[in-house]
């Protein structure tokens, strides 16, 4: 009886752990297009920010060109631009056609605003490019994490 026990503790063990999702990372959710809101809520959500800093909801501007991102905001007041540039070049290397990217307060007043080709111009002179950035895993965890 005890070795029929343990072998079916095993059993579901094995099958429990198997049956589990991998955890997908940043690069998992990247897409096309700033309209698939699920990817997108994923990308800003799995992002990490400056101490205290909280992103709420987001609001998609798709409906003509250009794209762009409303990032709806807390605990920013100590904040400057440069201090969300990683996090804005995360975003527009995982959303191929978003051109502006707003973080926004409460009533949507505009905080920070990190176009495109703005972006793509700063990171040129460091020689990279968010397609660069955006190309594989590594080259994206890469840039988060230096």
């Amino acid at each position: 009886m005890k070795k029929f026990c343990l072998v079916l503790l095993i059993t579901f063990i094995l099958v429990f752990s198997a049956c589990q999702k991998k955890e997908k990372t940043l690069y998992d959710f990247k897409t096309d297009f700033v309209g698939d809101n699920s990817k997108v809520s994923q990308i800003i959500n799995k992002q990490e920010y400056p101490e205290n800093f909280q992103t709420s909801e987001i609001k998609i501007l798709s409906e003509k060109e250009p794209y762009g991102l409303k990032v709806f905001c807390k605990n920013y007041k100590n904040l400057e631009k440069k201090d969300l540039f990683k996090n804005a070049v995360t975003t527009l290397s995982l959303i191929k056609n978003l051109d502006n990217l707003y973080y926004v307060d409460e009533n949507e007043k505009e905080i920070f605003i990190y176009n495109r080709k703005e972006v793509e111009e700063k990171l040129e002179k460091e020689n990279t490019s968010l397609e660069k950035i955006s190309e594989n895993k590594e080259n994206l965890e890469n840039f988060i994490n230096n």
